[in-house]
């Protein structure tokens, strides 16, 4: 099929909408950056009227095939990227098996956003306070990326290069993601929005947590809002490894996330706000990860 730039005009924007995968890859090679993928579009929409992306060719992929389904193989959970929010929230393969990331689901954005915003498109945002990312990055998460000169695996930590930016070359784009199933353990995910959670993050804690014998044996933390990137918050996991499972020693150990953040003060909470909820949101992450309500004991 070829590819005709005046196929559709829309203002100082083009619209076209591939067959399929091989030819999507054949466009973003030839457009690169001016090759804009449109999916569930409510990031894209919005840049596209404040005038942040101001032209180019806007690409729908949101039918695609290709970037759809959600399957298990070689020990993971593969999702497409083009899969909507909604549909993974009711996803029963995700439901058995990654519980954690269906909690997170339920309390992506709203549902109208839901019903619209898709896997990859949250995650080649590169928002700082992207809600999938902690849980993903707690679960050790690939891309599988595309070019046209074929694919390659990108680890979801190194992603990430600055706000709103990511490694993705020109030509490419994100296929689908891997989720490494684990072998033992359990999640929690913990966000503070400014309407009861349902908008855009203050700050989000995701944590995997495997325990022992009352103490933490292996631990994961990611959080989101409080620097320029998603991160995991090393020097904290390094210090809840063999420490008991008790409330004050998660709510003292919960301290150690400090050196790990640098957030900032903007119209959403000041950086001093947003530390003392880090430290609130990881220990009740932990807490809830190990089983334990306030004042128990393991």
């Amino acid at each position: 099929m070829e590819y005709n730039e005046r196929e559709a005009g829309m203002g100082e924007y083009l619209y076209y909408r591939p067959p399929d995968l091989q030819e999507l890859l054949r466009v973003k090679s030839r457009l690169g950056r001016q090759g804009i993928l449109l999916a569930g579009g409510t990031n894209v929409m919005v840049y596209v009227k404040d005038g942040t992306i101001s032209a180019g060719t806007l690409v729908d992929i949101a039918s695609l095939p290709e970037l759809k389904g959600v399957r298990q193989q070689n020990g993971c959970i593969e999702i497409g990227a083009g899969e909507v929010m909604a549909d993974l929230l009711e996803n029963p393969l995700l439901q058995s098996r990654l519980p954690v990331f269906v909690s997170m689901l339920r309390c992506f954005a709203n549902p109208l956003v839901r019903n619209r915003a898709t896997l990859g498109g949250n995650l080649a945002d590169a928002s700082p306070i992207g809600d999938s990312i902690p849980v993903l990055l707690t679960l050790g998460a690939r891309m599988r990326v595309a070019g046209d000169g074929g694919e390659r695996t990108v680890s979801l930590e190194q992603f990430f290069s600055g706000p709103g930016e990511n490694t993705l070359q020109p030509e490419e784009l994100i296929r689908a993601v891997e989720v490494p199933l684990p072998e033992s353990g359990r999640g929690s995910f913990q966000k503070l929005g400014l309407r009861k959670g349902s908008s855009c993050s203050v700050v989000s804690v995701a944590v995997w947590l495997v325990a022992e014998g009352g103490k933490v044996r292996e631990i994961a933390i990611a959080c989101g809002g409080v620097a320029p990137t998603p991160l995991r918050a090393r020097r904290a996991e390094k210090a809840f490894r063999g420490q008991p499972l008790e409330p004050e020693r998660v709510r003292a150990l919960a301290e150690e996330v400090q050196p790990d953040i640098r957030p900032i003060s903007d119209v959403r909470g000041s950086a001093e706000y947003r530390r003392r909820v880090t430290a609130a949101l990881l220990a009740r992450a932990v807490r809830q990860a190990a089983g334990l309500e306030e004042g128990e004991r393991p």
